[in-house]
């Protein structure tokens, strides 16, 4: 006999998610952090990948989502997701950019359980990562 989960239940799932948000620019970062914040979700903001995969490997709790950007200088979202799988196996990813096309990181490896194409608005990240947790 299966039942729909409580309201309560929802509400401390989504505070208990931590989310790693990467982007190597400060501005868009701290814009997906604030909308993610008012969505009530815990977000950890990295400007560097090569730090966010660091921190990850080492974390304890290990972050439940990764929100990153497809085009830094130091490392490509594909590549961080790609080193954040195999360290962290559980871990959900989002990929988002401006210049890429989700049809072009169909051909990866390592595939983001989700795409999204900026600009977005904040409802469309919200509810995008509430997909993807709840799956």
């Amino acid at each position: 006999m299966s039942q729909a989960k409580p309201e309560s239940d929802l509400a401390t799932a989504k505070t208990t998610a931590l989310l790693y948000v990467v982007d190597d620019e400060p501005m868009v970062g701290d814009v997906v952090q604030a909308i993610l914040k008012m969505g009530g979700y815990e977000t950890v903001f990295f400007q560097d990948p090569t730090v966010a995969f660091k921190t990850l490997s080492e974390a304890n709790p290990k972050p439940t989502l990764l929100l990153t950007d497809f085009q830094m200088p130091q490392m490509t979202g594909r590549e961080l997701i790609l080193r954040c799988k195999k360290a962290h196996p559980a871990l959900k990813t989002i990929l988002y950019s401006g210049n890429v096309q989700e049809d072009t990181v169909a051909f990866y490896p390592a595939r983001p359980d989700r795409f999204l194409r900026k600009p977005f608005s904040p409802k469309t990240l919200i509810d995008l990562v509430q997909a993807v947790l709840s799956e």
